[in-house]
């Protein structure tokens, strides 16, 4: 053996380590009326794109559950495609948004009026914050319009027993809007405290979004202004097209 073979640094057992291969495709949250489904789906760039080109979305991998909580998750390999008309509520991951700086992400935002809002989707009700372009408001999300889907930044959703669904904490939630059946503006101190009862946290899985709701007609409580004490009047839209009227916004300057 040559002498310099001696002082060459020998290579690392098993040769060198390879970086971890990053999983394909995108992640989904997302629930039907009676199923959150979650895994990874065949989808580049922003997931608000592609469930507004209305296609069915091709899933890579994917596990379900009631969105009731009543079982747990299972694969469910058979499973091979979405169709965005199905989904009623879509949780937005940061892999699913545009990378933006704060700055770049309030530019986007100055050109919109931002309103806070509660909506019905059954069984499903979500509140949080919409942007829109001006001279639209809240009841405008009842059109019928060119965007199927529309952004909910800092927003929760819950079922009619009060039992939250998606993640602990606010987050941009995609919502169908040919689901809608009733949207209520709230104000500020309605929005605080609904915030207020995130129910988070392994200890309290599944608590209520609001404790003090009271019981609706059916006898389950509801999300609503009134379980807080905090009445706001209801600013229902018509639900048939309106000839002229934009579309809520295409939400190019909403993270979604």
């Amino acid at each position: 053996m040559p002498l310099f073979d001696l002082f060459r640094r020998k290579p690392a057992q098993g040769g060198p380590q390879a970086a971890p291969a990053a999983e394909p495709g995108a992640p989904i949250d997302a629930c039907t009326e009676d199923w959150r489904i979650r895994g990874r789906v065949n989808v580049e760039g922003r997931l608000l794109d592609a469930l507004n080109r209305r296609d069915p979305i091709e899933i890579l991998s994917a596990e379900w559950a009631p969105t009731d909580g009543s079982a747990p998750f299972e694969a469910v390999p058979g499973l091979r495609t979405l169709d965005p008309f199905d989904l009623l509520i879509v949780f937005a991951r940061p892999e699913t948004m545009p990378a933006r700086t704060p700055e770049e992400t309030a530019a986007r935002r100055r050109s919109k009026d931002t309103f806070d809002v509660l909506v019905d989707l059954a069984p499903f009700q979500v509140v949080g914050t919409v942007h829109l372009y001006p001279g639209l408001d809240a009841s405008s999300l009842l059109d019928r319009g060119t965007d199927l889907f529309i952004a909910f930044t800092g927003a929760v959703a819950a079922l009619p027993t009060g039992r939250r669904v998606g993640p602990d904490e606010p987050t941009t939630i995609l919502v169908n809007r040919s689901y809608l059946t009733h949207v209520e503006q709230v104000d500020e101190v309605t929005m605080r405290a609904i915030m207020a009862t995130r129910p988070g946290g392994p200890e309290a899985p599944g608590a209520p979004l609001v404790a003090s709701a009271a019981p609706d007609a059916a006898g389950s409580p509801a999300l609503t202004a009134d379980a807080v004490d905090a009445p706001a009047p209801p600013v229902d839209g018509p639900g048939a097209a309106t000839p002229g009227v934009p579309a809520p916004g295409d939400e190019s300057g909403v993270t979604g």
